[in-house]
C-alpha cells in the first residue's frame, strides 16, 4: 500500500512540473541537419528522448507523420491509434511535425532570403524587370 501511495504521489509530481521533471532531453549542437523549431516540436518524452539523438527523433517524427497525419490512420502502426486521447492529440503533433518535412525547409529558406530568392535561384533576368 506504501509503494501506490509513493508511486502515485511521484506521478502527480512529474505530471505537476512538467516534462522536465525527469530531465532534459539532448540538444541537437552545432552541427544539427533540421531547424530548432523542429527538434522541438518532435522532442518526445525524456524516457523515449535519452535512448536517441535529435536526428532519430526528428528522423522517426517524419516517418511516421505520412502514415498517422491525415484521415486515413491505415498504414499507423500506433496501438492507441483508434482511440478518442490518439485523435485529440495527434491534430497538433501533426501540425508541429510538419515544419519538419523538406519542403517547408526550403520554404523557410527562401522567405529569409527575401527578393534576392529568384536571383539566387538563377532567374536574374525576370529579378531586374
Amino acid at each position: 500500500m506504501m509503494q501506490k501511495i509513493f508511486l502515485l504521489s511521484l506521478a502527480a509530481v512529474a505530471t505537476i512540473s512538467g516534462a522536465n521533471a525527469w530531465g532534459d532531453c539532448p540538444q541537437a549542437g552545432e552541427n544539427a541537419k533540421y531547424s530548432e523549431a523542429c527538434y522541438k516540436a518532435t522532442e518526445p518524452p525524456y524516457f523515449v528522448c535519452i535512448n536517441m539523438t535529435p536526428d532519430e527523433w526528428v528522423e522517426k517524427a517524419l516517418d511516421t507523420y505520412p502514415r498517422c497525419c491525415g484521415n486515413d490512420l491505415s498504414e499507423c502502426t500506433c496501438p492507441v491509434k483508434d482511440y478518442w486521447f490518439f485523435k485529440n492529440k495527434i491534430g497538433d503533433y501533426c501540425a508541429k511535425v510538419k515544419i519538419c518535412e523538406p519542403d517547408a525547409i526550403a520554404a523557410e529558406a527562401s522567405e529569409s532570403s527575401g527578393g534576392d530568392a529568384r536571383f539566387l535561384r538563377g532567374q536574374a533576368e525576370e529579378a531586374n524587370e
